[in-house]
């Protein structure tokens, strides 16, 4: 090859290159430029927004705190109905709640109440009467005179005492009582600005842009930056609740910068394509030293071969590599037989990827594989059947290696022999060493009578003919690639049942959808109370967990929610180990170390689960038995358990009641109850009170007040508090849901 076919190759190469270039430069500026500002200005909204957000809910928060304390303070409803002087103890605890506020909220500022009818106004400082020291009256009788604020008010000046500096705030003013349609008095919520400007100036800290904070009226509150000139670089959020605008923009020397990089982008433009030159230049010289490189060994081993032949310096270049092309065909050959060999290993592994959801190949790239490895292309009105050897462990304890691969190839073939005479093409592959899957092509719709109909023969020529028996899962319908994974997964997910209602039956997902019809949350909550019953050796344990086990197969719980049940259980127990002595610690280690959560939801069936977990509590219940026998100090406990139980509605209940009538100081009291039950003595008081509460509000008509009282509450507030922290609702909810039941 000579020389001239280097600079051939350049030179052609030169204009497609040069205009390439230019082309993708031009598109790349305009492009860049308008996507640069979208993305810019997406930013800045989402910033803007987010800061609005954060403002929003500080300030909510804030008000929604006050407001709750103004609602549900007792001490502040006394003080406002009250007519008599405020004695000063009230009054320092109403200022003790006030600085609560400020303490709670680093934006709050000074909050003070003014009561009406007597022109006080009680401050997180102290006492004070209008018209003498205090400083804010001006701001106060505007508000009183217009009725509150409905929201924030302006930056103002603010000043409690004549004495203090002025401070800028920003106030809330509420009537007292809130639900009130006349008011009481007010209180007066003050947020301090220069803590929302340090908070704004921390986050501008790593934006480094321009922002401005304005009030609803438009004035400033907060600026950082000077703003740029361009209004595309500036996004304005308006808070709903506040009236605060937001204004976000990059600053005006970076849009500047980005002014001049854009416009200026010629230059770059021109560099690009000398550099594209250079670069052609010396790619296509690299390029050519290998070609050259290649001719001259070409040449060098002809002539040796000639030479060898005797024919001299005689040599053709075009038969050397016409030559070496027929032996890289034949070697060729010799790989494609090597590869139909491997049409097994390529079936399975394209099964599994189908399977899996990992299909690669296009429709294209499909058809030319499944025509090689003789298999329809086309997954219209396909279903996944997956075939389960039934009870696995007794399957590999009865057979060997041996017997186990030969009934597996039975039970495979007679599912393609029935695919057959129903005059349906099927793909099986065993996927598990218990798990038979196949994809049945169909071709028309309305398939699955016909599906049920070769998994109940298949199901029934297994339990007739074999020693075992196997249970079949059938997926939904598949028309797509992407749509066997689905059916494979509904087939699997139907087959969650089969822990539930046995072996030697179909389960077809168009029939058993997973559609759990109780609150895992309610078993779970259960299954702690089992534990605790466990724990204080209660024998009615025993019907709680048949009662569990029997709400999980009326609500089908999948098997994976059934595990987190059981599993839970396991946590509970780890738990209340955490509170027992350590002797007892030492007697459960043995039973929890045999019967461990994996052993126990090892078996398939719910009624197996069930019955590991009996045998388990049974044995901690004994060992706990046994272990409380030797113990003498524990019959003072069962007196004082059972003293609970006929007087937990009496007030007096105390640990300081049950020392003075057990002759026992009240730590050994308390020490010795929660070694003995597992609960510790509040917790047990609580749980009897709240049992007959519940029990009295959905059987009887008693007002909540008189419940409170027959259970050992004077005070309703405390009842109502009480209950809601142990059931999640208050009193009167609970009847409304539970009306007509009993707990």
């Amino acid at each position: 090859m000579k020389k001239k076919w280097f600079y051939r190759m350049l030179l052609s190469y030169s204009p497609i290159l040069l205009f390439l270039v230019l082309v993708l430069i031009l598109f790349f500026y305009v492009k860049w430029t308008s996507e640069t500002k979208v993305r810019i200005q997406n930013t800045n909204d989402l910033f803007a927004s987010h800061v609005v957000s954060v403002l929003d809910s500080s300030m909510k928060s804030i008000e929604e705190f006050v407001l709750q304390q103004m609602l549900t303070d007792e001490k502040i409803t006394e003080y406002l109905n009250g007519t008599a002087p405020i004695p000063p103890y009230a009054m320092f605890e109403l200022t003790e709640r006030l600085a609560d506020i400020r303490t709670m909220f680093p934006l709050a500022g000074d909050v003070y109440i003014h009561k009406l009818s007597s022109s006080e106004v009680i401050s997180n400082n102290g006492l004070l009467k209008l018209g003498d020291t205090f400083a804010d009256n001006a701001f106060l009788t505007a508000a009183i005179e217009s009725g509150g604020a409905a929201r924030w008010s302006s930056p103002r000046a603010y000043q409690l005492y004549q004495a203090d500096p002025s401070a800028d705030v920003l106030s809330l003013v509420k009537p007292l009582p809130i639900t009130s349609a006349v008011p009481k008095g007010y209180v007066v919520v003050n947020v301090q600005l220069p803590s929302i400007q340090r908070a704004l100036l921390t986050v501008n800290t790593d934006a480094s842009g321009y922002l401005l904070l304005a009030d609803a009226d438009g004035s400033a509150m907060f600026q950082e930056h000077t703003p740029p000139q361009s209004e595309w670089g500036i996004s304005t959020v308006r808070s709903s609740y506040t009236g605060w605008s937001l204004s976000v923009g990059i600053p005006e020397s970076e849009q500047k910068l980005m002014s001049v990089f854009l416009d200026g982008w010629t230059l770059p433009a021109l560099i690009t394509i000398l550099l594209s030159i250079l670069v052609l230049t010396y790619v296509t010289h690299r390029n050519y030293k290998p070609i050259e490189e290649i001719m001259i060994r070409i040449d060098r081993y002809a002539l040796r071969r000639s030479l060898q032949l005797g024919k001299g310096n005689k040599h053709n270049e075009f038969q050397f590599i016409s030559t070496a092309l027929d032996n890289l065909m034949e070697k060729s050959n010799e790989y494609e037989a090597k590869h139909k060999d491997d049409l097994i290993i390529r079936r399975r592994y394209w099964f599994n990827e189908l399977i899996g959801g990992g299909f690669p190949l296009t429709n294209e790239e499909w058809e030319s594989e499944a025509a090689e490895l003789g298999i329809p292309h086309s997954f219209a009105s396909t279903v996944v059947l997956v075939t389960v050897l039934d009870n696995r462990e007794q399957f590999s304890g009865d057979y060997n290696q041996r017997d186990q691969t030969l009934f597996k190839f039975v039970v495979q073939g007679v599912l393609e022999e029935i695919c057959r005479n129903h005059g349906v093409e099927v793909w099986s592959e065993w996927k598990e060493a218990d798990q038979l899957c196949a994809i049945v092509y169909f071709g028309e719709p309305n398939n699955e009578a016909r599906m049920l109909d070769i998994a109940d023969q298949l199901k029934e020529w297994v339990a007739a003919n074999l020693q075992f028996t196997v249970s079949l899962y059938i997926g939904t319908t598949a028309n797509e690639v992407d749509d066997i994974r689905g059916s494979y997964r509904e087939a699997m997910q139907a087959g969650q049942y089969r822990a539930l209602h046995g072996y030697n039956r179909i389960y077809a997902a168009s029939d058993w959808k997973l559609n759990v019809q109780g609150d895992l949350y309610a078993h779970l909550h259960t299954a702690k109370g089992i534990i605790k019953l466990v724990r204080g050796a209660d024998p009615t344990w025993i019907d709680q967990l048949d009662r569990l086990f029997g709400d999980i197969r009326r609500d089908r719980l999948s098997r994976e929610q059934t595990a987190e049940v059981v599993n839970y259980m396991f946590f509970s127990l780890e738990k209340e180990m955490n509170d027992m002595p350590e002797e007892l610690v030492a007697v459960w280690v043995e039973p929890l170390r045999q019967y461990t959560p994996s052993s126990i939801l090892a078996k398939e069936l719910i009624a197996d689960i069930q019955s590991g977990m009996s045998e388990l509590l049974h044995r901690l219940v004994e060992s706990l038995q046994s272990w409380r026998d030797r113990q003498p100090q524990f019959t003072p406990v069962e007196q004082i358990v059972a003293y609970l139980q006929d007087h937990y509605s009496s007030p007096d209940i105390s640990l300081d009641h049950l020392s003075d009538m057990f002759g026992l100081a009240p730590r050994v009291v308390s020490k010795l109850f929660k070694a003995s039950t597992g609960e510790r003595f509040v917790d047990y008081v609580m749980n009897l009170r709240m049992t007959e509460a519940k029990r009295l509000l959905t059987s009887t008509n008693l007002p909540v007040q008189s419940i409170g009282e027959q259970v050992g509450y004077t005070q309703v507030i405390s009842f109502i508090r009480t209950f809601k922290k142990s059931e999640g609702t208050t009193p009167g909810e609970y009847r409304k849901l539970h009306a007509g039941e009993s707990p």
